[in-house]
């Protein structure tokens, strides 16, 4: 007698070969097929849960690159049936066979069964979809097709401001596995207090271990001057980026967003030659990888680079934020009539309602993304008692995160993360 299941998605295919412990075939006995109620596997604490159908277990998202084992977080089984399985159990995806045995407690019938766990070859995001450029209004991989990313943008670097004591590589590491993100966001305070002018090695070093962390992980990284007046530090922000650029511009994860929300300033006469001047300097080091441009009005106004873009250079792309509690259609609109234009953007930074899971502008927002092919990065990796934070007051500062742990905020860009096309 033999039964399989299948756990689809990126890694692995579970089948059971079932046979009977006294030596001879037994008759079909329904009582003793593995009908199992729940199976949670566990990675590094985050849980990966199934979805069970008749015969077929299915995760619920796909298991990290690399998984060389999976532990057993929940399992339980149907019809008065047990298994010698146990939580806790530690299985491991080589093809080894696993010896277990099924028993159903009522008819005390007994069953073994070998469960095999092999992986498919996989790659991440950046071994996928290598230097992204700009086609247009699109974003495309190294095939030319047109993509989007999700992930989470960091709170400021600035010392003293809270959100820097997650800006280490064990949150990056944790994003990926258990959000499932592939794009990742350093915002590196500039002219704030305790930010880039104050201490620039602390907080350079801040973005740093962000990109690092990043490479490692096959995610996608932006490097965000985080400043509402980047118009007044050119030259620190050339230097910075020169710097940046020399370090990571072989690495096709990495991209320079160069302003990140200018306020009520002139685009042409102000914020393009701040960003031609700064985009100039990086391209003497990087010639290629892509370029990111804040738009006036905290990034809403992107009809002001489409009437008139950055010709100087290539592969840029243009900073468009949201903020669901102010920005609805209008916005969207606008963003449309930008894209129709030829120019690509970047949702480098969002925020739901808050404080509940219950957004409908949210999904408005996500299905306009999709529909476009538009990246995008929800602020913000912090605890901070402020509706954005995607944490609790409290949360482990290297992740590892129950779902406890999370605020609704972040319960809601979480699912949204994980469910984004990869």
């Amino acid at each position: 007698m033999k039964i399989s299941y299948g756990i689809v998605g990126l890694l692995f295919g579970l089948v059971f070969c079932a046979c009977n412990t006294s030596g001879s075939e037994p008759a079909p006995d329904l009582n003793l097929q593995p009908k199992l109620g729940i199976l949670d596997l566990e990675i590094n604490g985050s849980v990966f849960n199934t979805v069970i159908n008749s015969e077929q277990v299915s995760l619920t998202r796909d298991l990290p690159f690399g998984t060389t084992s999976v532990k057993i977080k929940t399992i339980s089984l149907y019809d008065n049936n047990a298994t010698t399985l146990k939580a806790g159990d530690v299985l491991s995806v080589d093809g080894t066979p696993i010896i277990f045995k099924i028993k159903n407690n009522t008819s005390q019938k007994e069953l073994e069964y070998t469960l095999t766990l092999t992986s498919k070859s996989y790659q991440n995001a950046v071994q996928k979809n290598g230097l992204l450029r700009t086609d247009g209004s699109k974003i495309v991989n190294k095939n030319g097709l047109p993509v989007s990313f999700a992930g989470n943008s960091f709170f400021w670097s600035n010392n003293g401001w809270s959100g820097e004591r997650f800006y280490n590589a064990s949150i990056v590491s944790w994003l990926s596995l258990d959000w499932d993100a592939t794009i990742i966001r350093a915002s590196m305070g500039v002219d704030e207090s305790g930010g880039y002018l104050t201490d620039k090695l602390a907080n350079k070093n801040k973005v740093k271990v962000i990109v690092d962390a990043a490479i490692a992980n096959g995610m996608y990284v932006l490097i965000d001057w985080h400043s509402h007046h980047a118009e007044d530090y050119q030259t620190e922000a050339i230097e910075f980026f020169t710097e940046m650029a020399t370090l990571y511009g072989e690495y096709d994860n990495v991209m320079y967003e160069i302003y990140n929300e200018p306020l009520k300033i002139s685009w042409s006469q102000t914020l393009k030659p701040y960003a031609e001047a700064v985009i100039q300097a990086i391209r003497i080091v990087d010639p290629d990888n892509m370029i990111i441009v804040g738009t006036p009005e905290w990034s809403q106004q992107v009809d002001k680079p489409a009437a008139d873009p950055i010709t100087s250079s290539t592969n840029i792309a243009y900073t468009l934020h949201f903020y669901t509690v102010y920005h609805t259609q209008w916005l969207r609109d606008r963003a449309t009539a930008a894209l129709s234009s030829g120019i690509a953007l970047f949702i480098t930074e969002w925020g739901s309602i808050g404080y509940t899971q219950n957004d409908p502008e949210t999904e408005k927002w996500m299905e306009w993304c999709k529909a476009n092919k538009i990246s995008h990065c929800n602020w913000a990796v912090n605890d901070k008692a402020e509706e954005w934070s995607i944490l609790r007051a409290g949360a482990n500062i290297n992740g590892n995160w129950p779902d406890s742990n999370l605020s609704e905020a972040g319960l809601l860009a979480r699912k949204i993360i994980r469910a984004w096309e990869k």
